[in-house]
């Protein structure tokens, strides 16, 4: 595992990082014994398509779940939807709720999602992805329809303006590099997810003389980008540190408040037995490594830059060689 140069967390603490695992061809209640097997703990079930395991190695694990657009698959929802429907009968609402949960297995993902933890533990964390692996879960690359990712949720080193600044620059600078080092699947190019960050708030962003406080960067940030639908989604973050600034412009229920990324780029492709999720954060910690180079930050961000204003230059090529010579 490549160590990120970045130790600590914006409290001086040790940092945490947050796993989700989206993935098909398996049932709540297998996932569910699978990961209790491998580091133990209490299920608690919210219906068909939640469980919330509790007292595992890792502490709280949090929800595992099927989620859907609508959000029609989780039991107090869909109850308020077939009520409005005039459905009240309990056996007739099992039989749509089986029927909505089969429809959508071959496009909605079963999520995995961790509790924080240490940096120097994810390796461990592994046991889970192994164990889902030799279960035959299925990832990104089983089906046309399996536009599944890895979300990696590393803590902030800092919640600085100029230190969010520089990993937002960092980021940019290495989305090519890193979309072609993920190898990212044509299925998930195609959906609004993962969409990038256009030319106009880049340039902003890699001006000399671009050094806002938080809440400037916070505002240019929803100016360009007022969607989840980033590849690094920055919501959560920001609505950490201004919950009614962020709320103000994108209030749709959908974002949690925590001092984390939301690294959503890599596939998951747990049908791989090579495949693994520290190979994916061996990755993003390039962003890490150069947004802590100053120097290095600073020149790639004028060579971007210049291809930016004059693509015919294809100064870009040379800008991932300069990347993977970095570190």
């Amino acid at each position: 595992m490549k160590k990120s140069p970045y130790s600590t967390n914006y409290e001086g603490k040790p940092r945490f990082i947050g796993i989700e695992i989206e993935f098909a061809g398996l049932e709540l209640e297998e996932i569910v014994s699978i990961i209790i097997d491998e580091i133990g703990g209490k299920a608690d079930y919210k219906g068909k398509f939640e469980c919330k395991i509790s007292d595992t190695e890792f502490g709280e694990f949090g929800d595992i779940a099927v989620e859907l657009d609508a959000s029609l698959l989780k039991s107090e929802k869909l109850g308020e939807y077939l009520n409005k429907m005039g459905i009240e009968d309990e056996e007739y609402a099992d039989t749509i709720e089986d029927f909505l949960s089969k429809a959508a297995k071959e496009v909605v993902p079963m999520e995995v999602v961790s509790p924080p933890i240490p940096l120097e533990k994810l390796p461990e964390f592994e046991r889970v992805r192994e164990a889902l692996h030799k279960n035959a879960a299925q990832g990104t690359r089983d089906s046309v329809f399996h536009a599944f990712g890895l979300h990696l949720n590393p803590e902030l080193p800092s919640l600085e303006a100029n230190e969010i600044r520089d990993f937002l620059k960092a980021f940019v600078i290495t989305y090519d590099w890193l979309k072609e080092k993920h190898d990212i699947d044509t299925s998930r190019r195609l959906t609004p997810y993962i969409d990038p960050f256009q030319d106009d708030y880049i340039k902003h962003i890699l001006q000399p003389d671009y050094n806002p406080d938080i809440e400037i960067l916070i505002d240019d940030y929803l100016e360009f980008n007022p969607t989840r639908n980033r590849p690094l989604d920055m919501l959560p973050l920001f609505t950490f540190i201004d919950e009614k600034r962020v709320t103000s412009v994108i209030d749709d229920g959908l974002t949690t408040s925590r001092p984390t990324f939301h690294y959503r780029l890599p596939n998951c492709e747990l049908s791989d037995p090579d495949w693994s999720i520290i190979k994916e954060w061996n990755i993003w910690v390039i962003v890490e490594r150069l947004a802590h180079s100053k120097e290095k930050l600073n020149t790639l961000s004028e060579t971007h830059l210049e291809w930016l204003e004059n693509p015919a230059k294809r100064v870009l090529k040379e800008i991932g060689k300069k990347i993977d010579n970095l570190f």
